[in-house]
């Protein structure tokens, strides 16, 4: 499967397509630019990959071409590399360099569709971690019935102590506030029940952290996956593998509830009469990925606790949904405060 990469600032955004996809990143900085995605700032692309392969889709897309500038990479990282082997022999990479511009300053933030784990690896080498953290989350804002809620991590650590998830939670919050404008978030921590003799080490040791910890982080207490989607929270936190599973599921359970709508909505005369109206109001709003049905609209996960904006857009995504991992970078660009805020909770905890 392909995968591509983009990294930007709020004046400047990099494109890295990996693999070859390169019609994706650019498809979708194209709808960002020209409105059909909407976004409040005005983005300039920088553009990594190989010449050969970049320029020539680059120049079917007029408005982006007229807002970019090339740099060209030998390199890809591919699908299947190891994080190990990316971190050594992956340095002439679209990944690598773009990851390496944030580093300079020479762009504020870097999208990725590609590899994860090489893109945690390459991250994590390059930036570093902010002073008190141990280990990056990858967090995301997701829907549920009363308000949109954060969850992490998503993918990055598939095992974690209870210190790191206490860790998360207090990035969670941070996120949280900034993003979603809640003053005081409720933490909840993701686990198989409520009761206190369920869960593993980690997530019985991680409650006790969340639930004595010296500032009060409005810790609500066990969250089953059920109740993440019905709103009881405003920060998820989960090991990696757990909240990977989760999102994943989230995803698959929207497709196929519109599915079988879909189906039953037609099975007859009327409900397919129905489904013409419904469907002129829906895929006008599909079209940019605006409707809260639409999944491509969440798309686009930060990566937490780094010396610098890393986006995780999802390997499947298509251009709506990576127009939106884009605007999500953007987004997190303009919270410039939220670094700050992490370490000082993480320091006081």
């Amino acid at each position: 499967m392909h995968r591509s990469h983009l990294a930007l600032s709020a004046a400047n955004v990099v494109i890295d397509p990996t693999t070859g996809e390169y019609k994706l990143p650019h498809h979708g900085a194209d709808l960002l630019l020209s409105g059909v995605v909407p976004c409040k700032c005005k983005v300039h692309l920088s553009i990594y990959g190989k010449e050969s392969a970049v320029l020539p889709v680059l120049s079917k897309y007029k408005l982006v071409e007229k807002n970019s500038v090339f740099i060209d990479t030998p390199d890809a990282v591919l699908c299947d590399d190891r994080p190990s082997f990316a971190l050594r022999h992956r340095r002439k990479s679209s990944m690598w360099c773009a990851i390496e511009d944030v580093k300079k300053g020479v762009v504020a933030s870097a999208v990725s569709a590609g590899n994860t784990g090489a893109l945690m690896a390459i991250s994590r080498y390059l930036l570093g971690t902010l002073q008190g953290i141990d280990r990056p989350a990858i967090a995301a804002v997701l829907p549920s019935r009363k308000n949109s809620f954060v969850a992490l991590d998503l993918g990055a650590n598939a095992e974690c102590a209870p210190d790191s998830l206490f860790q998360f939670a207090i990035m969670g919050r941070a996120f949280a506030r900034a993003v979603l404008g809640v003053e005081n978030p409720r933490v909840g921590l993701l686990n198989i029940g409520a009761e206190d003799n369920k869960g593993t080490y980690s997530i019985k040791e991680a409650f006790a952290l969340m639930r004595d910890a010296k500032q009060d982080i409005n810790f609500y207490g066990y969250v089953e996956a059920k109740e993440a989607f019905d709103g009881v929270a405003d920060v998820v936190v989960a090991d990696g593998f757990s909240g990977n599973v989760m999102l994943k599921t989230c995803e698959a359970v929207a497709g196929l509830t519109l599915h079988i709508l879909k189906k039953e909505i037609c099975s007859s005369l009327m409900g397919r009469a129905a489904m013409r109206i419904l469907r002129s109001c829906y895929f006008k709003e599909r079209a940019s990925g605006g409707s809260a049905l639409d999944v491509r609209s969440y798309n686009g996960a930060v990566l937490l606790g780094l010396n610098g904006i890393v986006v995780k857009s999802h390997g499947s995504a298509d251009a709506v949904a990576f127009a939106h991992a884009i605007k999500e970078a953007v987004c997190a660009i303009s919270q410039g405060d939220m670094a700050k805020e992490m370490i000082s909770e993480v320091s006081n905890g």
